[in-house]
């Protein structure tokens, strides 16, 4: 069975050659791309049913698309703000029974010091990376934490 990667990135710019480069470096691997907090909450569900072998997660995350009829965000997203979201996602993931184990790599352009110092609790993540336009550093990361038959071609 191929593995089931889960990249939670609301930038355009980024989130496309994430998501090729992702497919071309492990081709058998499903690959789904949630580009706002509010998708990754309604898919939640899902994920007990179909559990991702790795979540890629964004930290700065918008709560949703701009429309008329956007469901408003509720109040632990109104007082975390834009700058929590991926980590109130990550937090979900560590908190809930049949999603505890799932390897969360936080993805972000933020330091891990900045992160830290603000308070924040990083214990519910796998690893840390920063943003880089040289991506072999996430595949090897993904490498480490996903078994390998999951990722074989």
């Amino acid at each position: 069975m191929p593995a089931y990667i889960v990249v939670v990135e609301d930038d355009f710019l980024q989130e496309g050659p994430l998501e090729e480069y992702l497919a071309e470096t492990f081709p058998t691997a499903r690959i789904e791309t949630l580009t706002t907090e509010s998708a990754f909450r309604e898919r939640f569900p899902d994920f007990r049913l179909k559990k991702p072998d790795i979540v890629i997660m964004d930290v700065m995350l918008r709560w949703a698309v701009p429309s008329p009829k956007m469901t408003p965000p509720p109040p632990d997203v109104i007082d975390g703000e834009y700058f929590r979201a991926g980590l109130r996602c990550a937090e979900l993931l560590s908190k809930d029974e049949a999603l505890s184990k799932v390897p969360v790599i936080i993805y972000t352009i933020l330091e891990r010091g900045d992160l830290e110092s603000s308070g924040e609790s990083l214990r519910e993540i796998s690893a840390y990376l920063r943003k880089s336009a040289d991506l072999e550093m996430l595949a090897r990361k993904i490498r480490d934490l996903v078994p390998p038959d999951r990722l074989a071609s």
